[in-house]
């Protein structure tokens, strides 16, 4: 009889177990299920694929859905659907037309419809990227630099990096608190930053900006 019982508890436990871990990858699925219309992956932002050509993206969208912009840092690049929550920047590997190849994709209003599978955006604070990454730290260049400030270089082998392989970003210092002044100037001297910098702790980060890298 005291077998069969601890046979029901051994049954009972294996059963729990088994629909802790059959609810846990449907949550995972669910939160995976983004509308590609809305998607930010690897293979491109919504309708806007990394495989793209400037006449395709023509024939796709129609010119009038295009605007030209030359950017002296990051080269040339095309506006889709400029100043409206679907916008998107396209931004090429050729410095002159004919435009054949994307060197990476972006996203910065601030109302964008965009987003990843585990609910990345533009806006999303710092320190809840942090715990999305697994509380691993975001290395980023400082506000300060003088080229690329805010560039996220590294996610240190987190979880983002893992579930978003092609993805970067730019970190924009949105607000503060009191500040040592001697702290401020040792923390302006800094090329390279983490998000655990003691400094950080007293400023508001906000992600401005999403990029999709052409890994190819």
């Amino acid at each position: 009889m005291k077998y069969l019982f601890y046979s029901f508890l051994l049954l009972a436990f294996a059963g729990c177990q088994q629909s802790g871990t059959t609810k846990q990858a449907a949550g995972e699925a669910e939160k995976d299920q983004v509308d590609p219309a809305i998607l930010i992956s690897c293979e491109g932002v919504g309708e806007i694929k990394m495989s793209i050509s400037y006449e395709e993206l023509e024939k796709q969208v129609g010119a009038k859905a295009l605007t030209p912009h030359e950017n002296t840092v990051y080269g040339s690049f095309t506006t889709v659907w400029e100043n409206t929550p679907k916008a998107v920047n396209v931004y090429w590997k050729e410095k002159t037309p004919p435009f054949k190849t994307v060197n990476y994709l972006e996203v910065v209003d601030p109302a964008s419809i965009y987003r990843t599978g585990d609910s990345i955006r533009v806006g999303l604070g710092m320190r809840d990227m942090v715990r999305m990454n697994n509380n691993m730290p975001l290395t980023f260049r400082n506000f300060y630099a003088v080229e690329r400030s805010g560039l996220i270089t590294s996610f240190n082998n987190g979880s983002i990096a893992e579930r978003n392989p092609c993805l970067t970003g730019v970190l924009e210092w949105s607000s503060q608190e009191n500040v040592y002044k001697d702290q401020y100037e040792a923390f302006k001297q800094q090329e390279i930053v983490e998000s655990y910098d003691k400094i950080l702790q007293r400023i508001e980060v906000n992600l401005s900006a999403i990029r999709v890298l052409n890994k190819q």
